[in-house]
């Protein structure tokens, strides 16, 4: 049965939401999705509006985006969009809720909490965003302490205790947060998981193309060149008059745009592990961290020249081994416009060179 709560702003809570034939299907696909859950990532709004996502404390979890073909996707459609739910939703007293028959998700968040995960409060944006769908889920609930989802609007709160197979839908605008976790099992078998999607008015684009699982990315803005310039005026010889704003978007593209982008590029590199990403002002300002390629050391990073070189020629991409005599730097400029594939590619092939 569905059950709309006015307090402290309406939502919905439907407690055996998936059959348990359908339950069974999930979690046989969750299990195969264990290996390729990421750290969660944050969101914040970039240079020209545009979003960014960092790793950031206040979330802390796993997780995971899921796609046509997944069967979980198939059988949350099922069933989201199945006639005795549209029904109810259809005579709810909040308004925003009868627009589900007309809403569509093009994909699933699969997010999983072991012990000491987490998420603060944050509320849900995007494009034709218009409310959000959660599904709580435990293969083995009574090992699941806490992980419960808390509702806030205008200084008042609710809880929402955590039960598995629990649905919960409310406006994506409302401030929302995960209370810490506690999970009787270091066996990720057993994490207390989250489904979440973010329903958008209108009808899906049938023709978009198929896509496979993915993780968090951030948004890569490599080479964009205003926001490169301001970051070039941070560098260790330029006595700067730039303005506060100009100052802000140089250090976030510095502490957050190039360092969430070297994370991602180095997990997709096969035999790589870094350490802690960190800012080097020398003669060239570098976004670096250590780390070993098949057990040799490395230094990966970008290094940005200055605000004598073009905004075009000013960002590289480098690998280096060695010290001393023995020190070799294997470095390419990254093009303007470069996103995650091109610059992925980027790396790889320095990283070929400076195994050899």
């Amino acid at each position: 049965m569905l059950t709309e709560n006015a307090w402290p702003r309406a939502h919905l809570v439907m407690d055996d939401f998936f059959a348990p034939a359908a339950l069974d299907a999930i979690f046989r696909e969750l299990r195969s999705l264990d290996r390729l859950l990421k750290p969660g990532l944050v969101r914040d709004l970039g240079h020209d509006g545009q979003s960014v996502f960092f790793e950031h404390p206040r979330r802390r979890n796993k997780a995971l985006w899921i796609h046509d073909p997944s069967p979980t996707v198939r059988l949350f459609r099922e069933q989201l969009w199945s006639a005795p739910l549209l029904e109810a939703c259809e005579h709810a007293r909040e308004p925003l809720f009868q627009i589900i028959a007309n809403c569509w998700e093009p994909h699933l968040q699969v997010s999983s909490y072991m012990t000491g995960d987490h998420y603060a409060f944050h509320e849900d944006e995007g494009a034709g965003v218009n409310l959000t769908a959660i599904v709580l889920l435990a293969t083995e609930p009574k090992r699941v302490k806490g992980g419960d989802l808390v509702l806030a609007y205008d200084g008042d709160e609710t809880t929402i205790r955590f039960r598995t197979n629990r649905l919960v839908i409310f406006p994506s605008k409302t401030p929302h947060r995960v209370t810490p976790v506690r999970v009787d099992s270091t066996d990720p078998c057993h994490a207390r998981i989250s489904l979440q999607c973010w329903l958008a008015y209108g009808r899906p684009d049938t023709k978009r193309p198929r896509r496979a699982h993915e993780a968090d990315r951030p948004t890569f803005l490599l080479a964009e060149e205003s926001i490169l310039a301001a970051a070039q005026a941070l560098s260790p010889e330029v006595a700067t008059d730039q303005t506060p704003e100009d100052l802000y978007w140089g250090a976030f593209y510095l502490s957050r745009i190039l360092t969430s982008n070297l994370r991602c590029l180095a997990s997709a590199q096969e035999g790589l592990a870094l350490g802690r990403v960190r800012i080097r002002r020398r003669d060239e300002l570098e976004i670096h961290a250590r780390g070993k390629l098949d057990g040799t050391p490395v230094r990966v990073g970008f290094a940005l020249r200055g605000p004598g070189t073009p905004p075009a020629e000013a960002l590289a991409l480098f690998v280096e081994t060695g010290k001393g005599a023995t020190r070799s730097v294997a470095r390419r400029v990254v093009p303007a416009g470069a996103g995650e594939r091109q610059a992925s590619a980027m790396l790889r092939r320095l990283l070929g060179r400076a195994g050899r």
